[in-house]
């Protein structure tokens, strides 16, 4: 989705009802859910309600969530697969406040549908839930590359930043390089990161070429390592902001998100 949604954003806009739009798709035919059509219908959908305006865009795109998840609810099976394309799209492209909306099942009232119903969504939904923006981050313990033992948990520094990037990943460089250089990573702030890479000496020569202080982990198993399963981790760079008693307060998409949010903090 992330992908599809960024070449949608190039795109000019086009005027529409959202009535129109729909009026020959049957929310209720779950043969629609192995269609790519209807996924690129509701990219192509959600753009309507980007702006580029970048303090604009979540409220805009909430906006376009709330009409399609209204019209998917008619069949939960449907409204599922649209909650997860959509958690997983917005999950990758960074943006926690409408990752946080879609995790209160939008448009699904009391009575809409069972006990049981409910827990299957909380179930399919858990691994977002748990790394959402306000809740306590799941704890990181383990061995760094340079064969010291750390625990998140015993960190008594101000901020916490966790980074999950690859090496090679440009994106990622510049990121983890802007930190370095405006970040106090001596006292305020203390730089956790892990890597996907070839092997362990490929992270270390790239930390070293990028002059990183802090705490730098690599494991073999990459993906499936615990750490990226903990996190939930589908695409690199993802990076946590945490408060002192290890909250997360900012999932920032790239770095001017995470300086605006720094500063709007002081």
């Amino acid at each position: 989705m992330v992908l599809s949604l960024l070449i949608a954003i190039g795109m000019k806009a086009q005027d529409f009802s959202p009535e129109t739009y729909w009026k020959d798709v049957d929310f209720n035919d779950t043969t629609l859910l192995s269609n790519k059509v209807f996924a690129d219908k509701m990219v192509d959908f959600l753009y309507q309600y980007t702006c580029c305006e970048e303090e604009k865009f979540d409220s805009l795109t909430i906006s376009g969530v709330g009409i399609l998840l209204e019209k998917a609810k008619v069949n939960l099976k449907t409204y599922e697969h649209t909650l997860l394309f959509l958690l997983n799209g917005y999950s990758n492209m960074g943006k926690s406040q409408v990752v946080d909306y879609l995790l209160t099942y939008p448009k699904l009232f009391e009575g809409d549908i069972s006990i049981e119903e409910g827990l299957r969504l909380d179930s399919i939904t858990e691994p977002y839930q748990l790394v959402k923006v306000g809740v306590e981050a799941p704890d990181l313990e383990g061995v760094t590359i340079n064969g010291d033992a750390y625990r998140l948990y015993s960190s008594e520094t101000e901020h916490v930043i966790i980074v999950f990037w690859s090496t090679d990943c440009e994106y990622c460089h510049d990121f983890l390089i802007s930190i370095r250089k405006h970040l106090n990573l001596k006292s305020e702030y203390e730089l956790v990161t892990f890597a996907i890479a070839d092997s362990q000496s490929e992270v270390d020569d790239e930390v070293r070429k990028m002059r990183l202080r802090g705490h730098h982990f690599y494991d073999p198993l990459r993906w499936e390592s615990k750490s990226f399963l903990d996190y939930h981790i589908t695409s690199t760079p993802t990076v946590f902001l945490l408060d002192k008693e290890k909250k997360i307060v900012c999932k920032p998409y790239d770095w001017h998100e995470l300086e605006l949010y720094i500063n709007k903090s002081k």
